[in-house]
């Protein structure tokens, strides 16, 4: 029987190299999943941001119950039949209460916020408009929102947008 010499190690080199690949990857499946982790991690937060302002704006619900022109001044009464409270700002930051109106022949008459002319925000205004709650809001009108040139007896409409939350809008005898 022939004895082999014990410096022959050729054996060993394959299985350090099997090993090293297997580590190898162990550890790029591993790098792949805390990617894939984090990339779906940060796909879900933006879902859920944009879910709940999606939710807010769907079960948002202001009605204009009615209005009244009389001399300058516009009476507007709003019902919030949504789930949330709805901001009522007048001021020209955000959010702000933004409103367009109409003549007879649906031409725009003027647009702004509710701050200062040509349409002022005097009553009602920069609070919430709670759940269930009526509120009287009173403009006075002014400048290109003034409605002296306008016959007695005429129509006019408006939409009022609040912030983008919800939107409603009316109409009023002049």
């Amino acid at each position: 029987m022939k004895l082999k010499p014990l410096n022959s190690k050729k054996g060993i080199t394959p299985v350090i190299a099997i090993v090293l690949l297997l580590m190898m990857t162990v550890a790029a499946a591993g790098a792949a999943f805390f990617w894939f982790i984090r990339l779906q991690s940060e796909a879900q937060g933006g879902t859920e941001a944009y879910q709940q302002q999606l939710t807010e704006r769907v079960s948002s619900n202001v009605e204009v119950m009615t209005s009244k022109f009389s001399g300058n001044t516009l009476d507007i009464y709003l019902a919030n039949h949504g789930n949330s409270a709805i901001s009522i700002d007048s001021s020209d930051n955000t959010p702000t209460t933004t409103w367009i109106l109409y003549d007879s022949e649906s031409d725009i008459v003027c647009n702004s916020d509710w701050e200062g002319a040509p349409a002022d925000c005097t009553t009602g205004c920069n609070n919430a408009l709670e759940i269930s709650e009526i509120q009287k809001v009173t403009l006075t009108l002014s400048g290109d929102c003034s409605l002296s040139s306008y016959d007695n007896n005429t129509l006019m409409s408006f939409t009022i947008d609040f912030s983008g939350v919800t939107g409603t809008g009316g109409k009023f005898m002049m």
